[in-house]
């Protein structure tokens, strides 16, 4: 979707719902760099000039991004997005960071100008019958493909069983591939070959919307340890032969040793109980412990360490708002994802 297309209704949906005015300055060429256009906003007296990034989504994983972005434009910036999750809205307030979304909810805090609209109806952009690959099937699938690309020129079945997806919907979750500018057409030895494209962008999109889609259906519980001491040796009491792999900060802690958990989170598809009886965990709402099971296919996908495969572990921790947590991410992207 080009800028203009999500930039313009905005801008009029903003005025229409608190009257004040922007006019455009300038759109900037795609070819940019930088920004996407120039505003200008006004209200009686006072204006302001701000520099526009239009996203079609603006997702947790994007914030690393967002804040750059600020520091290049010596904070004159505005966010504007079709879409902007909740937790996102807050945590650009929290930054300073102005945002218009499509709906009219609104953050605009300048010199003389300050707005804060969020009672507009905002629906997230839902997976329909063309889109089921955003739904937590395609979640899976997409897994499959991004830990190995050349999957997608197997076998409808073998990626099938692969991604531990239904064969028949394989074939639409490429064409979506496809038509979302994520796989393109290419030739190998003469062959066509099919081939991943824009993977940082789809890595990115993939781990807002595991955090949103996927990972709350794999969530069994929260527990706490039973023992102070227990939770400071989380990594060494646990027997060997337990079957369970650490997640989130607790994968962080381990493949980079530069984080130290606040949450600690165990992927098993061990019996509950078992796992509750061998980790030494009770049940609590508020602990500090989760617990969840694996979505991937663990007889092809495997893990060089006790935690989940690292592209998990990044996605957990760059949609994460904590900067520590982002850090540990990009730690984790160059050391072992490609």
């Amino acid at each position: 979707m080009r800028e203009e297309q999500i930039l313009i209704p905005a801008l009029n949906k903003l005025k229409e719902v608190t009257g004040i005015n922007a006019k455009i300055l300038n759109i900037i060429s795609q070819k940019r760099e930088t920004i996407d256009a120039i505003i200008e906003i006004s209200k009686g007296q006072q204006s302001y000039v701000l520099e526009v990034e239009v996203k079609n989504e603006l997702r947790t994983a994007a914030l690393s991004y967002v804040l750059n972005k600020r520091e290049s434009t010596e904070g004159n910036i505005i966010m504007i997005s079709r879409y902007i999750p909740t937790p996102m809205k807050d945590e650009l307030r929290s930054q300073g960071i102005s945002y218009i979304e499509s709906s009219g909810n609104c953050y605009i805090e300048t010199p003389g100008i300050y707005i804060y609209i969020n009672d507009q109806k905002s629906p997230p952009l839902k997976a329909t019958e063309e889109t089921k690959l955003w739904a937590p099937t395609g979640m899976k699938f997409l897994f499959a493909v991004l830990m190995d690309q050349e999957l997608l020129n197997s076998s409808y079945r073998n990626i099938a069983y692969t991604a531990g997806v239904a064969l028949g919907n394989v074939g639409s979750f490429i064409y979506e591939m496809k038509k979302e500018g994520y796989v393109i057409t290419g030739a190998r030895n003469r062959k066509e070959t099919l081939l991943l494209e824009n993977k940082t962008m789809l890595i990115d999109k993939w781990a807002d919307m595991y955090r949103a889609v996927l990972r709350p259906k794999q969530l069994v519980g929260k527990f706490r340890f039973n023992k102070k001491e227990d939770r400071e040796n989380w990594h060494s009491h646990i027997p060997s032969d337990l079957g369970i792999y650490w997640g989130a900060e607790t994968a962080g802690a381990i493949l980079t040793n530069y984080l130290t958990p606040e949450v600690y989170t165990v992927y098993s598809n061990e019996d509950r109980f078992e796992l509750m009886r061998k980790l030494r965990i009770v049940p609590d709402q508020n602990g500090e412990v989760e617990l969840l099971r694996p979505f991937w296919n663990e007889e092809v996908v495997v893990s060089n360490e006790d935690t989940v495969p690292a592209l998990l572990a990044y996605a957990e921790l760059i949609s994460s708002f904590d900067s520590r947590n982002r850090e540990t991410a990009m730690r984790i992207k160059e050391k072992y994802v490609k």
